[in-house]
């Protein structure tokens, strides 16, 4: 499979191929984090996601998501609140500086500055220099 790239204006017609990823589900998150020296472009994050996608007849796809990069990063998990379906989607703010997922966009109007943030919405999210893409057709959960 090739890495499609999510900077450069393809995002935005990524985002809308899944839906945006609503009711998407989250199957699993990597994180490589090589020492020494902190975050740099060793540090990468892998997010595998199932979604519909509308090229295909909106036949279910294993979609990995991968950052590059990566430096700031949060994913929190307890037994009261879960992350791992995407009931409001995901959004991306992909620029040549950085590629920012928010796995939490909340159902209202979002923005990239809301991340990470007080309030209840973008509480799942990384943010690295580069994001790119691949289409996979399993497994599934």
């Amino acid at each position: 499979m090739t890495v499609s790239p999510l900077s450069g204006g393809g995002a935005g017609e990524f985002l809308a191929r899944f839906s945006h990823f609503e009711d998407g589900v989250i199957t699993g998150i990597r994180l490589e984090l090589p020492r020494p020296g902190g975050t740099g472009p060793g540090w990468s994050a892998v997010f595998d996601i199932q979604a519909m996608d509308a090229t295909a007849g909106n036949d279910w796809r294993l979609v990995r998501i991968t950052l590059g990069g990566v430096y700031e990063y949060q994913f929190p998990c307890s037994r009261e609140y879960t992350y791992f379906v995407l009931s409001d989607g995901l959004n991306l703010d992909c620029t040549a500086e950085r590629c920012l997922l928010d796995l939490d966009p909340g159902p209202d109007e979002w923005w990239p500055e809301q991340v990470g943030r007080p309030g209840p919405y973008s509480k799942q999210y990384a943010i690295g220099a580069w994001g790119g893409y691949e289409v996979l057709d399993g497994p599934f959960i």
